[in-house]
């Protein structure tokens, strides 16, 4: 049974206060190495809430860092009847283009049977293009031959389908289809034993794709025709329209211009302004005035001054901000970008700052951009654009400068908040070994306390129990005394 105490009842003392009293005072090293313990958590959420935005700016520079990202050109089609065109890349220039005939695969389909699952074709073996698959009586189902095949669909060109057509006791049909418009499907069987008989039947012909562009005849064994113009893919739908029933037959041609695709650009551009712009206002969130704390909880409060938040607010991007304001690493990080930006690019192109394009810095670091000034570029210099952006030949365009910095302020193994999570980890573990250490601690002196002050209860009701007992003796003296005379 644990020890039974009565704080103060021999010497009229609050003991118990008194001992929770002096304890919140040895608690105040623990209480403030729990302050810093949760400074130091708050401080690596700003890091990492910064890491966030520098790699959402990493991405938007990122994607204006190539040549081939910045020079982009797109498809337009007088029509889209017959097909349409995605440009990768390719060079700026004008086409016509008819579509005479589609590709098509061959197709073979079996007569209909009365069950997919069950063995009704005997034994022996199905040869598919010349390469011979067996059938035993694992396998000797509709769904088995169609598994058996597809297994070697990489030698034969051919796949395997089922298709139920819902007609009445034999529904279901063995589909062969061909890789492309070049495979041809040839078949035989030994099959034998069985109480069905396995046939394929000629349902659709292979062709290839016939098209003329500018003149030129196009043959392609696939519906989407890449190589035939560079960096162009033609998926073809339809056929051309035909006016007329004039003979010879003549077609109606599609004009497709490769031109610049200044929209994308654009887009890009923008992104890459209000990203940075987020960058900025973050770190210049952290310098507002009247910025109230993040709040903090230790082991002998749970109260925060008016100056503070409440422990449940989520803290704001600019209480984190402060946290790091005046940070070197934030400092350097502010100064790196902003000497890329204003760092001139000597290609052989009329543009070398981003000013020639609209980008202006603000006086609070912050980017604006002039859409106006943009719009003239883009219509008119879009090849320099490129050249500023992405760089040309052996000389780095601002954007690939920018995202090769970011590449490593961002990088998960080395990078700004990698380095302050290593720091982190390593200071937190010092910090919870003081904590354990000083806790221990303050154990025992609270048990010393409480100890020395029952020791003094002890002996102070001692020393009571002799006073009533010195009073008494004395009493019954006075007593005896006056009876005698």
């Amino acid at each position: 049974m644990a020890d039974i105490t009565f704080s103060g009842l021999a010497s009229g003392v609050n003991t118990s206060d008194i001992v929770t009293k002096l304890m919140a005072v040895e608690r105040v090293p623990v209480d403030n190495l729990n302050t810093d313990k949760d400074t130091e958590t708050n401080r690596l959420k700003a890091y990492g809430a910064l890491n966030t935005l520098l790699s959402d700016l990493k991405t938007s520079a990122s994607a204006m860092s190539l040549t081939s990202q910045v020079r982009t050109t797109k498809a337009n089609l007088s029509s889209t009847g017959a097909f349409t065109a995605t440009s990768n890349n390719a060079f700026a220039g004008s086409y016509s283009i008819t579509v005479t005939q589609l590709a098509q695969v061959q197709k073979n389909i079996s007569s209909g049977y009365a069950a997919d699952t069950t063995s009704i074709f005997g034994t022996g073996s199905v040869t598919v293009n010349g390469t011979a698959i067996t059938i035993d009586s694992t396998n000797n189902s509709l769904q088995g031959i169609m598994s058996a095949i597809n297994a070697v669909t990489g030698t034969t060109g051919v796949s395997a389908s089922i298709i139920n057509d819902g007609s009445g006791s034999t529904p279901y049909r063995l589909v062969l289809t061909g890789k492309d418009a070049s495979t041809t499907i040839t078949t035989t069987n030994s099959l034998s034993g069985g109480t069905a008989v396995l046939d394929s039947n000629l349902a659709q012909d292979h062709q290839q794709a016939k098209l003329t562009i500018d003149g030129i005849s196009v043959v392609s064994n696939s519906n989407t025709v890449t190589g035939v113009i560079s960096g162009v893919t033609l998926n073809l739908t339809a056929t051309s329209p035909i006016p007329d029933s004039s003979k010879p037959t003549q077609y109606t041609p599609t004009k497709m211009d490769i031109v610049a695709d200044t929209s994308t650009l654009k887009d890009n551009i923008s992104t890459f302004v209000t990203n940075y712009n987020k960058v900025m206002n973050w770190i210049s969130a952290g310098y507002a005035q009247n910025i109230p704390a993040i709040s903090t909880t230790t082991s002998s409060s749970t109260s925060t001054t008016s100056s503070t938040t409440t422990a449940t607010d989520t803290p704001t991007d600019a209480q984190y901000s402060q946290l790091l304001r005046g940070d070197i690493t934030v400092n350097t990080i502010k100064r790196g970008l902003q000497s890329i930006l204003t760092d001139a690019v000597n290609s052989s192109g009329s543009l070398h700052i981003l000013s020639d394009i609209g980008i202006s810095t603000n006086k609070d670091g912050s980017l604006n951009l002039n859409n106006s000034t943009l719009d003239t570029a883009l219509q008119n210099n879009f090849d320099g654009i490129g050249k500023l952006l992405a760089g040309e030949n052996s000389t780095d365009g601002t954007m690939k400068k920018l995202n090769s910095y970011l590449l490593g302020v961002t990088s998960a193994t080395d990078g700004m908040y990698a380095e302050k999570r290593d720091r982190y980890t390593s200071k937190v573990k010092d910090l919870d070994n003081q904590i354990s250490q000083k806790t221990a601690l303050l154990d025992k002196t609270e048990a010393t306390l409480k100890a020395r002050f029952t020791a003094m209860e002890t002996l102070v009701s001692s020393l009571n129990s002799q006073s009533s007992f010195l009073t008494q003796w004395i009493s019954s003296l006075s007593t005896s005394s006056s009876t005698k005379a």
